[in-house]
């Protein structure tokens, strides 16, 4: 991540100020921001990643006055936060106001030290350590490390989404569509599958055509169905700028075409966009009865089909005299000695990203180690875009696996308890039938699968019974049996007979048996039916039929 990588990249020297806190299991540590040796940053839309390196002396043994407070709660196993805030020192004076701070709090993910020896005596003291701490938000800290698969019914999206937030994570909706009421949600983020939570909230922002952002200043996650742009836009100056790059992103050539292979009534709806080329598409294919499903689906992929503007990539000559901050609005205006033939004037742009590199220039060890302020050499840059330009700018992610598979037991509220009825609920928004399964892992829950043939032929009529073991594969938002997995009771045949048998009926004193069994290698087909005490039996042997009526007599 560091912008030293970078040869073309220029830089400049300034003196910054530093505030830099770490806290181990609620023992925190303050320290001098001189002693920070060297700073990186990556600030997005979507959150950031830093490393910081300080140094502490420790030659109380050596006749010092230094003694290292940090290093037992360093080396110790209890996660650390990191508090960081960076600003220059002297204010350029074409500044009004001074610059806000890069402020920033987060969680460490690495973390190791460097013992300094001095060398020069044959006793080899230890006087000092270099430390190295690695952090980001909290979110890529934890939520990569989040594998959850679990059941939520009537529940929103967002309901699921706080359900993962713990004591670290804070997350503000501006969407309307989180917030509605759902059927059922499924998160199956299975970890050997390697999608964490946190790609399965940015692949929910991609897929519904929203944005998920990092608000610095709340330190908090937004999740939006559009990008708010209306704050206030802040002026650059020219003399901030060493470099300027605009950019033009590569255009999408490919239109959308949305499929829906319901074999009554399919549709395909063409969505097209200036720059496609001729026969090159992006086809979503989807399968529902429900006509309004491929209408919303085509509202979508409109939305979703955007096309880039220009972008600025911006190289700075000092500490601007405002800091462009991820989220937040800036121009350059001619006024303030700027080109009036630069591409970018005339245009307010929205910061996507900001990357700083800051080394200390005086590397001797105890340099400016107990103020709160050193000389660095800095390479600042910043990515600039349109204030209109709609792209969610969402990071990569790897999209979770579909479906998940988990056993349940058919719910049925008609007869008996014990009895093997059957029963199917017309929803009342699509009109289709359907099974309510309940699934006993997570709390019996309810969902709600198509009343449809599992196996063989349409023409079986064969319904799924009460309390029947089903597997069921399981959506994000939908479930379907996907196949039977247990002998309905006294419908399996003796292990030493050959044939098949089916068992229809309510329970063993109200049913029907057909069997097919071989008896001396010959076939015998048995009709059994049961009410009670009375019974009515068909067998088909060789060389016989029996019809066989007979009432029982009542005990007692």
């Amino acid at each position: 991540m560091s912008a030293s990588a970078n040869p073309n990249l220029g830089g400049f020297e300034d003196r910054l100020a530093i505030t830099l806190s770490l806290s181990f299991a609620g023992t925190s540590h303050e320290l001098p921001g001189g002693s920070v040796k060297l700073v990186e940053l990556e600030l997005a839309l979507h959150g950031f990643r830093g490393v910081v390196e300080f140094t502490v002396l420790d030659d109380a043994s050596y006749g010092g006055g230094s003694t290292d407070a940090l290093v037992s709660d360093f080396i110790a196993q209890a996660p650390a936060e990191i508090s960081l805030s960076l600003a220059p020192v002297f204010d350029a004076p074409e500044g009004a106001t001074s610059p806000d701070p890069i402020t920033l709090a987060g969680l460490v993910t690495r973390r190791s030290l460097e013992e300094i020896q001095l060398r020069e005596h044959a006793d080899l003291p230890l006087i000092a350590r270099r430390y190295r701490v690695e952090f980001c938000d909290p979110a890529r800290a934890l939520w990569t490390q989040h594998f959850p698969c679990r059941l939520y019914t009537t529940a929103s999206l967002e309901a699921v989404i706080n359900d993962q937030l713990g004591d670290e994570i804070s997350v503000r909706y501006d969407w309307s569509a989180l917030g509605e009421d759902r059927r059922m949600v499924f998160v199956h983020l299975p970890v050997e599958h390697g999608a964490s939570f946190l790609d399965f909230v940015i692949w929910q922002a991609d897929v519904r055509g929203g944005y998920f952002s990092y608000d610095y200043a709340c330190a908090e996650y937004c999740l939006a169905g559009s990008r708010d742009t209306s704050g206030e836009v802040a002026g650059l100056f020219g003399d901030d700028l060493a470099k300027l790059r605009v950019r033009v992103p590569e255009v999408p050539r490919h239109a959308v075409e949305v499929c829906n292979s319901y074999a009554e009534e399919p549709t395909s709806a063409a969505i097209t966009q200036a720059q496609a080329a001729t026969g090159i598409r992006h086809d979503r294919l989807l399968r529902s009865p429900i006509a309004q499903d491929a209408d919303d689906r085509v509202t979508l992929e409109k939305a979703r089909l955007l096309l880039p503007s220009y972008e600025a990539e911006l190289e700075f000559a000092r500490m601007p005299i405002v800091t462009p901050i991820p989220g937040g609005l800036v121009e350059l205006l001619a006024a303030n000695r700027w080109s009036t033939a630069s591409a970018i004037i005339g245009q307010t742009w929205l910061v996507c990203g900001l990357s700083l590199r800051a080394a200390a220039v005086d590397e001797q060890l105890d340099g400016d180690l107990e103020i709160g302020e050193s000389g660095y050499a800095i390479q600042l840059s910043a990515r600039l875009i349109q204030r209109e330009d709609a792209r969610p700018l969402l990071p990569d992610y790897r999209a979770p696996s579909y479906p998940g598979f988990v056993e349940g037991k058919v719910v049925c509220s008609l007869g008996e308890d014990g009895e093997k009825t059957w029963e199917s609920t017309r929803n009342a928004d699509t009109s289709l039938d359907e099974y309510a399964v309940a699934v006993p892992l997570w709390d019996s829950q309810v969902v709600y699968a198509p009343f449809a043939p599992l196996m063989g032929s349409g023409n079986v009529y064969l319904p799924c019974y009460r309390d029947e073991r089903v597997l069921l594969a399981l959506e994000l938002e939908d479930a379907r049996v996907d196949r039977l997995l247990d002998w309905r009771e006294g419908a399996a045949l003796s292990k030493d007979v050959q044939g098949e048998h089916i068992l229809w009926g309510k329970s063993g004193t109200s049913n029907t048996s057909l069997s097919h069994v071989y008896e001396e290698d010959a076939p015998v087909l048995d009709l059994l039916r049961t009410n009670a005490s009375d019974t009515v039996r068909l067998t088909l042997s060789e060389g016989n039929l029996v019809l066989h009526v007979e009432e029982q007599a009542g005990e007692g």
